[in-house]
């Protein structure tokens, strides 16, 4: 073979060789060549067996409900120890204590007067003033609210009372139920369960099974009814005084919604 023709056959052998040699003179990433170990991480080292162990975690802080629990807890455990074994230094531990949440209660108490003075819409006396001088000026606005809400029942309702003639509470009841529908004047209509006729209500009806038809299972009983519908609701079990008699009927046409 001619010296050219060797030439150029060794250089085709080499060829590949020298590709490759290139190829892998050039830096690789994990495009170029698959990086080792499982798909595309390395399987991690373990650390050594006598390494220290990691240190454990910092507890949560404490809430000040836990808090305060905590104090009243030691508080109480000093006064039973002051008290079963009153040495003086027993005494003073509890001391301590107590002088520490009497000040936090103290400090509370001023700083709540300066919130009611920043933010003066919280302050409830702005609204109810319960100061002595204002009473008669609350207690009549109430009053009038509930002369309306006692108007309303007189021009919808009927006042029902459930009674049993035999009993000296139920009679008592009556006569307060007879002066508060004379005052608002009020159709009362009293109903004897039992058959006997109070001497307070001459008047009354005899049952005939409306208390069983209404499911009235407790007495005395007051109900409102409305007579255009035969709806009715309770105003009162039991014995009840004529101002709180008003204040209830205030709340039933309400439906209890709080008042301002």
């Amino acid at each position: 073979m001619k010296p050219l023709n060797q030439l150029l056959v060794l250089t085709l052998l080499l060829a590949p060789t020298l590709a490759v040699a290139e190829q892998n003179d050039e830096p690789q990433g994990y495009v170029d060549k698959p990086v080792k170990g499982w798909y595309w991480y390395d399987k991690k080292t373990k650390p050594p067996k006598n390494a220290p162990p990691a240190p454990a975690p910092a507890p949560p802080p404490a809430s000040p409900t836990e808090r305060l629990a905590r104090i009243e807890k030691i508080r109480k455990e000093l006064l039973i120890t002051a008290v079963l074994d009153p040495q003086p230094e027993n005494i003073r531990r509890y001391k301590v204590v107590q002088d520490f949440l009497v000040n936090k209660a103290s400090a509370f108490s001023a700083t709540w007067q300066k919130v009611l003075l920043d933010y003066p819409e919280l302050d409830y006396n702005l609204k109810h003033p319960f100061y002595n001088g204002a009473a008669p000026i609350e207690y009549a606005k109430e009053r009038q609210a509930q002369a309306r809400a006692i108007d309303q029942v007189n021009q919808r309702y009927g006042v029902f009372l459930f009674y049993r003639g035999q009993e000296p509470l139920d009679n008592k009841l009556g006569s307060v139920v007879k002066e508060f529908a004379a005052q608002y004047g009020l159709h009362l209509v009293p109903v004897s369960i039992d058959g006997r006729i109070s001497a307070d209500l001459p008047d009354s009806r005899r049952d005939t099974g409306q208390a069983k038809k209404m499911g009235i299972k407790h007495f005395p009983a007051i109900y409102l009814v409305e007579p255009g519908t035969g709806t009715y609701k309770p105003l009162a079990y039991g014995f009840i005084t004529q101002d709180d008699l008003a204040r209830r009927v205030l709340n039933v046409v309400t439906d209890f919604k709080p008042r301002d």
